[in-house]
């Protein structure tokens, strides 16, 4: 799969992109909001993983604008911020699935797994 990984912290991006290569798949990486969405919008990604906290454009303004242009791929929020109302301010931005930090690399390679094209 091709995946666009969003997230401005730089141990975060390694650890993430480490496993996601381990399990083959494509990793493309963005560490900023404003140029993660013209990526997106730009190019093919069969998944989409989004920090909320990103310089130049939060997740959930990029997720909505990625919605409101046709983006149909699964786009997964990242986010250290667990509470109810977020979780649901992630959803209705168009999110397909809320991910919570830390989050362990079994538990991102699942996440992919059960949101990725089949």
């Amino acid at each position: 799969m091709r995946v666009l990984l969003v997230d401005d912290n730089p141990m975060n991006l390694e650890l993430f992109v480490d496993t996601l290569t381990g399990d083959g798949h494509d990793v493309a990486v963005e560490r900023e909001g404003r140029s993660a969405r013209d990526r997106a919008l730009r190019e093919a990604f069969d998944v989409v993983i989004l920090d909320i906290q990103l310089p130049g454009m939060d997740g959930y303004a990029i997720c909505r604008e990625l919605r409101a242009a046709g983006v149909r791929s699964p786009i997964l929020a990242l986010s250290s911020a667990a509470m109810a109302d977020q979780v649901e301010r992630g959803m209705a931005a168009g999110f397909d699935r809320y991910l919570t930090k830390p989050i362990s690399p079994a538990a991102l390679r699942s996440a992919v797994r059960e949101t990725g094209p089949t």
